[in-house]
């Protein structure tokens, strides 16, 4: 019995064989319901509020269950012109169960967007309103076909139809050696004049060979259509009569990916191949079309992207050390077409035939990763990895001069040391070379190698009632271009920083804490010349921040009061000695953060500071910055 409904699924899922999106993403699955809380955020910083809620909830009694999941983002700018964008998800699921082979539910689905911009696409509302049947053949098997009405409204047109469907999931079946997860939802939704649909397919396979070799073989497949409305030319409205046309977006995207990996017994060592082959299919059509309006609108396009990829690794880990390293290449290939417009002169086809030709593109990307840990002895750790980069950028068309070569080499050399009990430090190195070649001697101006090395070291002091963490880092960046005498727009250039960071805590008594944090940067940035390794300074930055401040915590609530002080001066050096200040910005004012944890289920925490600014024009400005958070586990 059970081989001969393996043999059905199989069959009824033969030509579906795509993978790896979790059940979860399904509309009508009961486990996208599962999670309970209150997610509310608000920030205002400068002229930007932005507002967001996410509500999360379920409830159940006897066979019946009900879920529900709402997401609102609002953002108001307030500058010159005050602008105010809302978007709201909102999601009802309800679902009772007949018997243990099927259930009946309601699902609701809404979405609102507004912005007051005069944009093209400034208002759209859509409702789905669906009953579907749920049928469970087995514990690891639900097929879902829907059906309901679909009301949608877009830039003053409205329109009214059905939207119906299935959906499909098998999770974790189990063949014998192989486990089998795999996923389908098919929707239409005729909204005449428009229409909308999707099919979306995946499989997931997985099976071991043998007690050491795993395989986890996958593919995905998706096809979506969405229909839109845009404001229609004038001769365009002439010609057929309407208010708004419509273009039609369809999308296909496909990959096929396996992953094979060996362990071996009583070994530290392990190895890892994986193959990938992918692909993206994109097609835009314009419903009416005049074809006396040559302009680019006019035009609809086709894009068609495949890619290669291969990824190879082996690990060794033990007790003191950890070894690994990854070779990874990809390919991929860009294409770019227009859609012909019946009636329209061949001349004009053919100019816009060239300048989509333009884009096209092929690209080789080859990565390779070294990366090792080794615990010289209890108290001494070596960390070093090593990453090399080379990419090749080839554009067909003869008037596309993009062509272009990319090394990226980084390296990173880490040593930590516990002195102590309490005293723990470390020093970092990091380097890095970017050289970017252009091909064509048109772009060959771009040429350039950039050169940064970087230099940090610190400590962590922990005394108990006192402790302290203090870094300090130099950093040099060196970009040299390979024809800037021929071109007095591409200067070699260095920029050189110093930062020295801060954050203290001391605990007073048992519930009073002190807290300082901060940082210094100051930067400089000028003309340089690698061959006599000279450089002018031409700008430099003095960037201060510190933020002392007395916090109260008793059990879960911890509240904050202090002051926050931020500076940022500007010069301009001349004769690469003498500094000028150009601009300054200061700003001060006192700060407050209060935060409340209560167990797993309620966490609030709220930070915000007044501060009066005052710049280089000795113009006083105050302004007040506000941010909160609560998040609440029902």
């Amino acid at each position: 019995m059970k081989s001969i409904r393996t043999i059905l699924i199989l069959f009824s899922l033969s030509p579906i064989l795509f993978a790896q999106v979790d059940k979860d993403s399904l509309d009508l699955s009961q486990s996208s319901y599962k999670s309970k809380f209150l997610n509310n955020y608000l920030d205002k910083q400068l002229n930007t509020y932005s507002f967001s809620t996410q509500l999360n909830y379920n409830f159940s009694f006897g066979d019946a269950f009900f879920g529900i999941k709402e997401l609102f983002n609002s953002t108001i700018t307030n500058t010159t012109t005050k602008n105010i964008k809302d978007e709201q998800y909102l999601k009802l699921f309800g679902m009772y169960g007949l018997s243990e082979l099927f259930k009946l539910g309601v699902f609701v689905n809404n979405y609102i967007y507004s912005d007051d911009r005069s944009l093209s696409i400034n208002k759209v509302a859509n409702t789905n309103s669906m009953f579907f049947l749920k049928i469970v053949p087995t514990k690891n098997i639900e097929i879902t076909p829907f059906a309901g009405i679909s009301n949608n409204s877009q830039i003053n047109e409205k329109d009214k139809g059905f939207v119906y469907g299935t959906e499909a999931n098998i999770d974790n079946y189990d063949l014998g050696d192989i486990n089998m997860s795999s996923l389908i939802k098919l929707q239409n939704e005729d909204i005449s004049p428009r229409k909308n649909t999707l099919r979306l397919i995946n499989l997931n396979i997985k099976n071991s060979f043998e007690e050491n070799i795993d395989n986890n073989a996958s593919a995905y497949f998706s096809n979506q259509r969405k229909d839109f409305y845009f404001a229609a030319d004038e001769t365009t409205v002439q010609e057929f009569g309407i208010t708004n046309n419509i273009q039609s977006r369809l999308e296909s995207n496909y990959a096929f990916e396996d992953k094979i990996k060996f362990t071996t017994a009583n070994y530290p060592l392990s190895f890892e191949v994986q193959g990938k082959v992918s692909g993206r299919d994109i097609e835009r059509t314009t419903r009416y079309i005049n074809a006396q309006n040559t302009s680019v609108s006019a035009f609809d396009t086709k894009i068609k992207e495949s890619r290669l990829e291969l990824l190879t690794s082996a690990d060794y880990t033990e007790k003191d050390m950890v070894i690994s390293a990854k070779f990874s290449f990809t390919e991929r290939d860009e294409k770019h077409s227009p859609r012909k417009i019946d009636g329209l002169n061949e001349i004009i086809y053919n100019e816009r035939q060239n300048t989509e030709l333009q884009k096209n593109n092929t690209s080789q990307l080859a990565t390779i990763a070294l990366s090792g840990m080794i615990k010289l002895s209890p108290n001494d750790q070596l960390t070093i990895s090593l990453f090399h980069r080379k990419l090749k950028y080839d554009t067909p068309s003869d008037e596309n001069f993009d062509d272009r070569d990319e090394l990226l080499s980084v390296g990173r050399l880490m040593y930590e040391k516990r002195i102590s009990s309490f005293f723990k430090a470390f020093a970092n190195l990091e380097g890095s070379l970017n050289h970017i070649v252009y091909i064509f001697a048109e772009r060959s101006a771009n040429n350039n190698i950039q050169r940064i090395i970087k230099f940090s070291s610190g400590g962590l002091i922990n005394l108990g009632r006192f402790r302290t963490n203090n870094s300090a880092e130099v950093s040099a960046n060196y970009t040299v271009f390979d024809y800037e005498e021929l071109n007095t727009n591409y200067r070699s250039y260095s920029f050189r920083q110093l930062m020295l960071r801060d954050s203290t805590n001391y605990q007073i008594t048992k519930r009073f804490r002190a807290n300082i944090s901060g940082y210094l940067k100051l930067s400089e940035q000028g003309d340089f010349q690698w061959t006599s390794f000279s450089s002018k300074p031409s700008r430099y930055l003095d960037e201060r921040y510190i933020e002392p401040k007395i916090l109260y915590e008793y059990s879960a609530l911890s509240v904050g009061v202090g002051l926050r002080y931020f500076s940022l001066s500007n010069y301009t050096v001349t004769n690469g000695r003498r500094k000028v200040k150009t601009s300054d910005y200061e700003s001060v004012g006192p700060m407050i953060e209060i935060g409340y944890h209560l167990s797993e289920n309620i966490s609030f925490r709220t930070y915000g500071w007044y501060e009066f600014i005052t710049t280089e024009s000795s113009i006083k400005r105050e302004m007040a910055n506000f941010n909160l958070k609560l998040l609440y586990r029902f």
